[in-house]
């Protein structure tokens, strides 16, 4: 374990004690207790060293912490951004690459960083390293910050020695991540505006426009066409009914949050996000690249395939995925392979089992998933750039169909009742 010198340590030390104020803080643990029988449990001390200290005084081992959450601590999006999170991994390589030890490296970057919530964090992080956690045990504990991947990899790193790799091939994942997520943004925009502008002029003809025309129609002894009828009575509903939708929306917002905070809620959403036109397509090729990739990292570092795959799966992002992949660790561990186990599992394509039974026959595991990675990576580009440029299109279809039923609305009620007046 790396030390820091005494001034930098304690500066961090008295950042430490300031941002606590010697408040007990709630942990939960996970371990092993004396007789070798899982335990677990909640535990309040000042500091996560102060509980790993009293844990291991009472003989608990292979000691997982994590800040305890309660019902009422809800997080809206991402505590700190994607790009910060790129920011500090990309000066954590270059630290890395440059000789600068772990320690010494995230105690700068506490210092420097603008965010203050990641400062905060790293700040954490260092406490727990100088209390002789490992940096991938430290990072997991803040699953909201670093993705599920981020301490699988330096898990892989820290087995093999090579932290710098580890880094610059994170550095390279959530560059990644980031081009795609700025690029769908950008694709968004455009749509997003005229989506609100829709919403906009929908909410002016059903409170200003509309009624004015209703009481001029309800004035005519004349029938009004079909799509003028629809249109009123879609108007009248608004107007009257216009909580019951508001409800339903924020009901519908707050059953998918609790949903993805639920084990269970969380499985059925990926399961059902997986059948959605493109997007199911979208989501399978991200997490059969992270695996890949992942997998392909741990197994070059020679880390046992049954850790190995207990670690890839965890990187989906996808509980289906997960749990499928855990399932088939159950068989490999029986000693029945790779390929097979993960083609029972059913939601692989043949073409990345093809890869797998190749790679284990040929005893180039690794680098054939590595392969199978870059190509993913590709594909998922390629179809991220279709999907993009098609969401425009389409939008404006959605919106200038709606547009053309009001017009239509509209005319065939002036022309209903000018042959009205005539006849």
């Amino acid at each position: 374990m790396t030390v820091l010198n005494h001034s930098s340590s304690f500066k961090v030390m008295r950042k430490r004690s300031a941002s606590l104020e010697a408040e007990l803080v709630e942990y939960t643990y996970k371990g092993i207790d004396v007789q070798g029988a899982p335990t677990s449990g909640v535990l309040a001390t000042k500091t996560r060293i102060e509980a790993r200290y009293i844990l291991e005084r009472d003989g608990i081992s292979s000691i997982a912490l994590a800040n305890k959450k309660h019902w009422y601590d809800i997080e809206f999006g991402r505590p700190v951004s994607l790009e910060v999170l790129l920011q500090v991994t990309r000066q954590l390589a270059s630290f890395s690459e440059a000789g600068i030890p772990v320690a010494k490296g995230i105690s700068i970057l506490s210092e420097t960083t603008d965010n203050k919530r990641m400062a905060e964090i790293l700040v954490e992080i260092l406490v727990d390293i100088e209390g002789g956690a490992q940096l991938s045990e430290a990072v997991k504990q803040y699953p909201n910050i670093f993705p599920r991947y981020y301490p699988a990899i330096l898990h892989s790193a820290e087995r093999s020695g090579n932290l710098t790799e580890a880094l610059s091939t994170l550095n390279s994942y959530l560059e990644r991540d980031l081009r795609s997520k700025r690029a769908v943004r950008s694709a968004m925009i455009y749509p997003a505006v005229l989506i609100v502008l829709t919403f906009v002029a929908a909410i002016v003809l059903s409170v200003f426009v509309l009624p004015r025309f209703q009481i001029f129609f309800d004035s005519l002894s004349v029938k009004l066409p079909l799509t003028t009828r629809m249109l009123l009575a879609v108007t009248h509903f608004v107007q009257n009914w216009w909580w019951v939708l508001l409800l339903f929306l924020v009901s519908g917002i707050t059953t998918l949050f609790f949903m993805r905070r639920n084990s269970r809620g969380r499985l059925n959403l990926d399961r059902f996000t997986l059948k959605l036109p493109i997007v199911g397509s979208l989501v399978q090729l991200v997490a059969l690249e992270r695996f890949c990739r992942v997998l392909s990292t741990l197994v070059r570092t020679q880390v046992n395939l049954p850790e190995a795959l207990e670690l890839a799966g965890s990187s989906t992002g996808n509980r289906v995925f997960e749990d499928a992949i855990m399932e088939a660790r159950k068989h490999v561990l029986q000693g029945e392979g790779l390929a097979a186990p993960l083609e029972k599992a059913g939601i692989f394509p043949s073409a990345a089992i093809q890869i797998f039974r190749i790679g284990e026959e040929s005893g180039q595991l690794g680098s054939q998933l590595s392969q199978a990675a870059s190509f993913y990576s590709d594909e998922l580009d390629h179809r991220l750039k279709n999907f993009t440029a098609l969401l425009e299109p389409a939008t404006l279809i959605v919106i200038g169909g709606g547009v053309g039923f009001v017009a239509i609305a509209l005319v065939s009620a002036m022309y209903g009742i000018y042959s009205g007046v005539r006849g």
